[in-house]
């Protein structure tokens, strides 16, 4: 089952103010969520903390917890792709066997499928209050950009009245202006 939760695109990710740390931080964000919120069926293949996850578009990966490995096509920031991130998950919920192939420890209750339903609506929610403050923060951008522009616009239309009044030959079709519609 998955969660309708807004994604930003990859060029809503960059901020050219504070370099690649913000995409790399909201795509770190946004695959956490993916992968408490996809449905996914964890499983240990093998013991040395081999386990299968099975999504539930029915892709079948190989992830090696030890050695933070996935056979997905996808190329993860610091902390590993989705299907990573939900074996880790799962692995420290106690709801798949430890990577050295014990159960998990019985002296330490498993979370219900309330409590992690609860874990994951909340880390959904969490999620999607840093996209919609990634998205505030990509306005605020664009309405500073649409007032340089409007400024730029007004100072052109300046620099021509002023050059046709002192008698410059400023033929506009001569001056070459980006088209900013």
């Amino acid at each position: 089952m998955e969660t309708d939760i807004p994604m930003a695109t990859a060029a809503s990710d960059s901020n050219p103010v504070e370099e690649s740390t913000p995409s790399i931080e909201n795509a770190a964000i946004r695959r956490e969520g993916r992968a408490q919120t996809q449905e996914m069926d964890v499983s240990l293949l093998r013991q040395g903390g081999i386990y299968e996850v099975r999504s539930a578009s029915g892709g079948i990966y190989e992830v090696d917890v030890l050695q933070r490995t996935c056979t997905c096509l996808d190329e993860p920031p610091e902390g590993g792709c989705k299907h990573y991130r939900r074996v880790r998950t799962d692995i420290q919920a106690g709801l798949v066997p430890r990577p050295d192939g014990k159960l998990p420890n019985t002296t330490q209750s498993a979370l219900t499928d309330e409590e992690i339903h609860a874990i994951r609506s909340a880390e959904a929610t969490i999620l999607k209050q840093h996209l919609l403050d990634a998205l505030l923060a990509r306005e605020l951008e664009r309405a500073q950009l649409d007032q340089e522009i409007h400024d730029l616009e007004f100072l052109v239309e300046v620099l021509l009245e002023v050059s046709i009044a002192e008698g410059y030959d400023l033929d506009e079709s001569r001056i070459l202006l980006p088209d900013l519609s």
